[in-house]
């Protein structure tokens, strides 16, 4: 409803403004009408927009004017030539000879109107007030005084005595420039949104961000760019843009990144990205790491994987449960564990995804070897690299001496335990897919690879296939990680596992069974548990705190879970053509290689036989899936 944004109409005559005001109130609309002058016309727009209206409606001849200043918040209600007609078609009944007052970007089919209504029009272009107040009295003194023209006509002719009818805008198009209004202003309000969703990232952005245009202007930065800089401005921006490689990149319109500069004696990580628009040259980005501060994270993390010990330390044992979905579980856990293929570890926030890639590193081979796990979407993209891939002595300021080892070197003989790796960038994952095809790694700032034997496990919250097909994550990383998913089922569907995670609890605050009596453990029950384990586990030693010295106390639970409620909405199930069935003791490695040819024949049957077309879907080489294909022939 037009109701919903806040319009204006402004227009050059009380006339005019009942029209407009008539045609609103009959479509049940309402909006803020207001006559101006030539004169004022401009501040009287200034004015509205300073009040928030979204959108401005004009009828007269200081539109353009309105439009030159303002742009994109104007619209025009149409003057159309039958609108002039009928002004003019009155006129004649007074003089056959009418002048017609027109802005200069206005066209008129003065002939056609003249052939029409049998009289003669006499154009009066304009520019300026003062250009239209001198034409009319020339015109005056040739002796010409009948006028159709806009309000400022009406004014400056009612002055000198003549007389004037007004072009009147019809209902058409009233209606047309009210659509058009709500439409851009509805597309106002949707780019303040977009531009403020923007300014937000920026602002809450570690990195430094710098943007410029084409003219080498600053478009838009962040206060992180200026401190770790040490400018005070934007416009001290300038010099820099050289070092950052934004002249470089927005010249070549190719990007350059991971480059070390030196600025200010503070050596900085530079990323910097070309700008197009229809393959059009807009502008370049750059962000900007301070390398000390990718360092201090990079410590901290190293002391937290030293203090923690690269070992598992948990086995099957410790996974709690005896629920159908449970018992599958640890079955599939001890089958998997024994090869080298890789898992995929599916299941809500809290269930105990770190649990089972303990477990089956503890009962794999390699449980004697290193076990590392890293937290995918706690660290930043380069610093993720660096983590992961290790670095060179001097690749930056700081490096130890010597380099350092990354995780993957580090798990070297073990497994690599990669969480939320649905969070990755685009850049790592390509990387990644590089280290796990060629199984070998190349330190940031080295020069040779390093072979690697690991072993690699992943786990999201998140379904990796629908981020494939949202084109978020690559098919063939897809591919290469999940070669087995295990699913980690959510609380809710295990309500009868509830009494064992409680047991240790009770025993740990010298409780019975009886602190749990039967309508408390209805409750617990009865819950959707959107946070599952974790959740359950908070919430039962919550209420035996509160419980005190108490047996039972349904009201100590009652304080604890009253602001908890059922949440309906769960996550979707793991895809069945990925869950491996605990009944199947085939051969592993085969159920990979025939869920990846079924998925290539699929393509290619989409494709009508187009190979290439296949392998971009597919996400892979050209020369792979002719690999595969001819695989696929020998077999």
């Amino acid at each position: 409803m037009i109701q919903d944004y806040k319009l204006a109409a402004l227009v050059h005559s009380q006339l005019v403004a009942d029209v407009v005001h008539n045609e609103i109130l009959r479509l049940g609309w309402d909006i803020h009408i207001e006559v101006t002058s030539y004169e004022t016309a401009l501040q009287d727009a200034a004015s509205l927009l300073e009040q928030g209206y979204e959108a401005l409606l004009c009828h007269g001849g200081f539109r353009e004017e309105l439009f030159a200043r303002f742009g994109p918040c104007i619209v025009f209600i149409e003057r159309s030539d039958i609108d002039l007609i009928k002004s003019l078609a009155e006129a004649r009944k007074i003089s056959t000879t009418v002048a017609l007052t027109a802005h200069v970007n206005e066209t008129r089919d003065i002939e056609f109107m003249e052939q029409l209504l049998d009289m003669s029009i006499i154009p009066v272009r304009y520019t300026l007030k003062d250009d239209l107040a001198r034409k009319i009295q020339e015109l005056f003194a040739q002796g010409v005084q009948v006028f159709v023209g806009g309000g400022g006509t009406g004014r400056i002719v009612s002055r000198l005595g003549g007389s004037v009818f007004l072009d009147l805008p019809q209902r058409a198009n009233i209606r047309n420039a009210l659509n058009r209004a709500i439409i851009l202003a509805e597309n106002i309000r949707m780019e303040r949104a977009y531009r403020s969703n923007i300014q937000a990232i920026m602002h809450y952005s570690k990195e430094g961000m710098i943007c410029i245009n084409t003219e080498y202007e600053v478009v838009f930065h962040n206060d992180q760019a200026l401190n770790i800089l040490r400018v005070a401005t934007p416009n001290r921006l300038v010099p820099f843009f050289r070092p950052l490689y934004l002249e470089e990149v927005l010249r070549e319109q190719t990007p350059h990144i991971d480059k070390l500069v030196t600025i200010n004696e503070r050596q900085l990580l530079i990323n910097a990205f070309p700008l197009q628009l229809s393959s059009t040259a807009t502008g370049a980005l750059c962000f900007i790491h301070d390398v000390r501060s990718l360092q201090r994270i990079s410590r901290k993390i190293s002391a937290d994987l030293q203090a923690r010990g690269l070992v598992a330390n948990y086995t099957c044992r410790d996974i709690v449960g005896n629920a159908p979905a449970i018992v599958r579980l640890k079955k599939n856990i001890q089958r998997y564990a024994h090869t080298d293929i890789p898992v995929f570890i599916y299941g809500e926030t809290g269930t105990g995804k770190e649990l089972v890639a303990h477990s089956l590193h503890a009962a794999s081979s390699r449980s004697q070897q290193p076990f590392v796990v890293v937290n995918c979407a706690a660290l930043p993209d380069p610093l993720l690299e660096s983590e992961l891939f290790g670095y060179e002595e001097g690749a930056f300021t700081g490096a130890k001496r010597g380099g350092k080892q990354g995780l993957f070197e580090l798990a070297n003989g073990g497994t690599l335990f990669l969480d939320e790796i649905g969070d990755i960038s685009h850049a790592v994952q390509l990387r990644l897919l590089r280290v796990l095809d060629a199984r070998e790694v190349m330190h940031v700032g080295g020069d040779r690879f390093i072979p690697i034997n690991v072993r690699v496990l992943c786990a999201s919250n998140k379904q990796l296939l629908h981020l494939v097909r949202k084109g978020t994550f690559r098919m063939d990383l897809y591919f290469r990680l999940t070669g087995v998913c295990l699913e980690v089922p959510p609380l809710r569907n295990r309500l009868e596992d509830i009494a064992l995670f409680a047991a240790p609890l009770l025993r740990r605050y010298g409780k019975d069974k009886k602190a749990l009596g039967p309508e408390i453990q209805k409750r617990l029950k009865a819950y959707n548990w959107p946070g599952n384990v974790r959740e359950l586990m908070a919430v039962l030693e919550s209420y035996l705190v509160l419980l005190g010295d108490q047996a039972t106390s349904l009201a100590c639970f009652e304080e604890v879970f009253r602001h908890r409620d059922v949440l309906p909405l769960t996550p979707p199930p793991l895809p069945a053509a990925t869950t491996p069935d605990a009944g199947d003791d085939h051969n592993l490695g085969r159920q990979t290689t025939d869920f990846r040819r079924r998925k290539v024949m699929e393509e290619l049957a989409l494709n009508l036989g187009d190979r290439r077309k296949t392998a971009a879907a597919l996400g892979i080489s050209y020369s792979s899936l002719r690999r595969i294909l001819e695989n696929m022939k020998e077999d």
